[in-house]
Order: C-alpha cells, then sequence, then structure tokens
C-alpha cells in the first residue's frame, strides 16, 4: 500500500475514533445527567412523603383530643384505633395506625422511688413464664432501668435478638409511671397484672369487652372469673395517655417512614414526647 493510501486511511480510523469517543461522552454526559435528574426527582419524591406524614401526625393528634372530648375511655371499637389502611394519595400511597401504648407492660414502673417494685416485677415474671422465656430477665430488666425506648432491652445480659421481637409485642417504655387499660391490653398482659387469671379466661375476657366496652376499675374486678382475683386501681385503667403514632408514605420511587410518641393530658392536642422519620 501506498503512503498517501496508508495515511487516508489512517485519518479514517482515527476520525472514526474521534467520532466514537465523542459520541461515548455525550452519551455519559446524557447519563449522568439523567442520573442527577433521577437523584433530584427522588429527593423532591422523599421530602414530600415526609411532609405528607408530618400532616398525618397532625391528623392523629386531632383525632385523639378529639376523641378525649367525647370520651373518658379508650377501647378498640373508638375512631383512633381503626388505622388507615394503604389509601392513594397523589402519585403514590399512605398509610398507618395509632397503637394504645398503655395497653402493654410500662418497663418504667419495674422501679419507684429508686428501689424495685416488687409488684411489677411480679408482672413482669408472670407475663415471661407465659411466654416462655426466663422469669429471672425480670430483675436484670429492672436493673437496667431507666430506659428510653425498649430497644434498650438488647444491652440487657440475657435478652438476645429473638427475646427482644417477643417482648416487643407486650411491653413499652414511657417517660413515668402508668396503669395498664384494660379494655386494650392483649390478654397476655391481662395474666401478667391480674395474678392468678389463666390465659384461657383471660382470652374471654378480651372477647366480652369487645362488645362491651369495660367502664372502669370497679366493672373490670366484676368481670374476673373468679371470686379470688382481683387488680388493685392503681395498676390498671380504662383509658390512655400515652399513643404510638406509626405511619408509611410513598411518593413515586420514594418512601418515608413515621415513628411518634404521643402524651394526651384532657382534650387539647398532645404532645409529641419523640419522633423519628426516615
Amino acid at each position: 500500500m501506498s503512503a498517501p493510501l496508508r495515511q487516508r486511511g489512517t485519518a479514517v480510523i482515527v476520525a472514526m475514533l474521534v467520532v466514537a469517543l465523542a459520541a461515548t461522552a455525550a452519551s455519559l454526559a446524557l447519563e449522568r445527567q439523567d442520573i442527577s435528574l433521577r437523584s433530584l426527582e427522588g429527593a423532591r419524591d422523599h421530602e414530600q412523603a415526609r411532609w405528607i406524614l408530618r400532616g398525618g401526625a397532625h391528623w392523629a393528634r386531632a383525632i385523639l383530643a378529639e376523641d378525649a372530648r367525647s370520651s373518658t375511655s379508650d377501647h378498640a371499637a373508638e375512631l383512633w384505633a381503626s388505622g388507615l389502611p394503604p389509601t392513594e394519595i397523589e402519585q403514590g400511597t399512605l398509610a398507618g395506625r395509632i397503637a394504645d401504648q398503655q395497653a402493654l407492660l410500662n418497663l418504667a414502673n419495674l422501679v419507684r422511688g429508686g428501689a424495685p417494685s416488687e409488684r411489677d416485677l411480679a408482672a413482669l415474671r408472670r407475663l415471661l413464664e407465659l411466654l416462655g422465656l426466663r422469669a429471672d430477665l425480670a430483675d436484670a430488666i429492672a436493673a437496667s432501668q431507666p430506659m428510653s425506648e425498649v430497644a434498650e432491652l438488647h444491652r440487657v445480659r440475657g435478652c438476645d435478638e429473638a427475646v427482644v421481637a417477643r417482648l416487643r409485642q407486650f411491653v413499652t417504655v414511657l417517660p413515668r409511671r402508668t396503669p395498664v387499660n384494660v379494655n386494650t391490653a392483649p390478654p397476655e398482659v391481662l395474666v401478667a397484672v391480674v395474678d392468678g387469671l389463666t390465659l384461657a379466661e383471660a382470652l374471654v375476657l378480651a372477647s366480652g369487652r369487645r362488645t362491651v366496652p369495660i367502664r372502669d376499675a370497679a366493672d373490670f374486678r366484676s368481670r374476673l372469673p373468679r371470686a379470688e382475683l382481683s387488680a388493685r386501681a392503681e395498676d390498671i385503667s380504662v383509658g390512655s395517655g400515652f399513643f404510638l403514632v406509626e405511619g408509611r408514605a410513598k411518593v413515586g420511587r420514594a418512601e418515608a417512614r413515621l415513628e411518634a410518641l404521643l402524651q394526651r393530658a384532657g382534650s387539647a392536642l398532645p404532645a409529641i414526647v419523640w419522633q423519628r422519620m426516615s
């Protein structure tokens, strides 16, 4: 091949290479722009989902305030307890629920005046035994007080992930001592509160309150299946002051979650004790 032909061939190859590099650069630039745009859209959608959850939390506070104005008791037939199933909103969905935290055993009750509360320790031991867990965990949990949330059970010797997951259904940690709401407490918690009550009896008791909510402590004691069973008035209630709000919002491809502990006093908007959003 002559030198001029070789030079023209080289020039063509170089030109093709330049075109290919330019096309690749343009493609990369467009891809980066697309990624940047999607990132901006994702951030926008996530922030919109968070704002929707803030609105949902305010709605929950308003529902609880209105409930306090209309009733002095709290039970599963009330509006706040119905929850919000996944509901279509603009470009996404919103779901949530309000959970009565006084339906659970409050681990803050385990210590009174700086000393272990034997009556509350006994209640926790009954719950642990019913759940098939070691009863002596109650003393270890009491020794680890104060706690600010149930997740701190992980630092208690003997409380592994499985134990904590099991207890989460039945215990809570609240800012102050609280009685158990016998209108909303699971049967297992009723067994813990009433010494001698069996799970079968607690299931019957829980079934009856679904149709006729318990009016007060005297009404609860009258519904106990045996005369020798009793419950201290200071350990039980039919109303609640602490509620957990859980929400989940999806907008576009973004999803946000919210948890907030509310404290209600009277008919004013409940105060936010703590709030977490992700």
